[in-house]
């Protein structure tokens, strides 16, 4: 019985190791999504501004573009368990102070300042370590596998994190949520404590002090990158379609929902859980279809496929068109759009972690994801802002067709790319 139970957990999880990797992640991703929710209502409580919830998030976006790549130096140098385990004890205790200053009645926007930057630190600090440890947990012709867990995890939390936050929200206020969610975090911690991570395999360099060390290792990290030619066209065209597509979804698509179609936010919400829904029925076509197509087809093809659905969705939006349809043919026209978006994306980015996870060595990896999270990001903050004086200057219709038509365009010319062609061909090597 013990052997058929340990069976199903390995073919469900992989292996033990990948399969508390897994467990801990989830919770980790699901405190995010209640934090984010009770922290979204807190601050608009005690402010009911939505200029100190834009700052608030602004906030908390500054560590991922700022000092991912120097995060990403630190999970190549130090003890990638100890990175994991301690970001996520820290995460706990700072939801659990949070709840006990509330409870006191001292939590005030400064205290909220400082621990959104805070625990945005120290997601930051996680993310590479993880990223750089899965492939050391399994087997190279697992990866795809594991990538896809992680992102069926990315899914399922985002449709879990709101729900499970509203609900504590509901039932226990502000205190409960951000109490149980620390308490959350710190078992995540404590089962991580029980991975056997990989050791890092690193180049032994001698070096004066840890801060020489620092800057050699953060400077081996950035030269890597730079003499890897398809590396550098791949992180040139993520910049650009990350600055074209981070607006449509956080900024373009809630006021077309709610300023030009009058949703109600009940009727929205059922539209944007269609995006994660996307996201679930992408992993379980991505295993598949890695087996049948080349890695860098699936790029390609996903990009070019977002951006025409993005490009319909603008013809959707013009009034003559919309002006049309009922209710229940718009968000079903909604919905399908965010489906297929979610369904593409999976495709994009489970192979793409994978050819990483494949090409870069173990002792490069942190270095390279925290530079990659950087410079890829690095415009979207720059477009959220741009985005909220373009819907007030032109058409939703317009934004939707020129930006879903661009990144089409661009999923196209990367299909002819014999950089990118040449970078994945090096992952599939045997």
């Amino acid at each position: 019985m013990a052997k058929n139970r340990q069976t199903l957990g390995q073919r469900l999880f992989i292996n033990r190791d990948y399969g508390l990797l897994f467990w801990g992640r989830l919770v980790s991703q699901v405190g995010d999504g209640v934090h984010y929710l009770a922290l979204t209502w807190l601050v608009l409580d005690l402010t009911g501004s939505g200029t100190a919830l834009g700052t608030m998030l602004f906030a908390s976006s500054i560590p991922m573009v700022v000092l991912a790549p120097f995060t990403g130096v630190l999970a190549d140098l130090w003890d990638r368990k100890t990175i994991v385990v301690s970001m996520d004890v820290l995460r706990g205790l700072i939801l659990v102070g949070l709840a006990l200053i509330h409870r006191a009645g001292q939590l005030n926007m400064g205290i909220l300042y400082a621990a959104t930057i805070l625990t945005s630190l120290c997601g930051v600090l996680f993310g590479p370590a993880i990223s750089a440890t899965i492939p050391g947990l399994v087997k190279k012709e697992e990866l795809v596998k594991a990538n896809s867990l992680n992102h069926f995890s990315r899914a399922a939390t985002m449709i879990l994190g709101p729900v499970l936050g509203a609900f504590l929200l509901g039932t226990t206020g502000y205190f409960g949520a951000f109490f149980i969610n620390g308490i959350a975090f710190l078992l995540s911690a404590l089962s991580e404590t029980f991975i056997r991570f990989p050791e890092v395999v690193r180049d032994e360099v001698p070096l004066a002090s840890p801060g020489s060390q620092f800057i050699r290792t953060f400077q081996e990290g950035f030269t890597y990158i730079w003499r890897s030619v398809g590396l550098r066209t791949l992180i040139f065209y993520a910049t650009a379609l990350n600055f074209l597509g981070a607006p449509l979804l956080n900024v373009v698509l809630p006021y077309f929902g709610k300023e030009v179609l009058l949703l109600e936010a009940k009727q929205y919400g059922t539209v944007q859980a269609a995006l994660p829904v996307g996201f679930l029925v992408g992993t379980l076509l991505v295993g598949h279809l890695t087996k049948k197509f080349p890695k860098e087809s699936l790029l390609t093809s996903g990009i070019t496929m977002q951006g025409l659905v993005v490009g319909l969705l603008g013809f959707f939006a013009v009034p003559s068109v919309f002006g049309r349809a009922g209710i229940v043919e718009t968000m079903a026209a909604l919905s399908g759009s965010l489906l297929l978006i979610g369904v593409m994306n999976t495709l994009v980015n489970v192979p793409f972690q994978v050819m990483l996870q494949e090409t870069v060595p173990d002792g490069y990896r942190g270095r390279v994801y925290g530079l990659l999270d950087s410079i890829g990001q690095m415009l979207v903050p720059l477009s959220l802002a741009f985005s909220g004086v373009l819907v007030d200057t032109f058409s939703t219709a317009s934004i939707f067709i020129v930006c879903g038509l661009t990144t089409a365009a661009l999923g196209m010319r990367m299909a002819s790319s014999a950089r990118i062609k040449l970078l994945y061909a090096q992952g599939d090597a045997p």
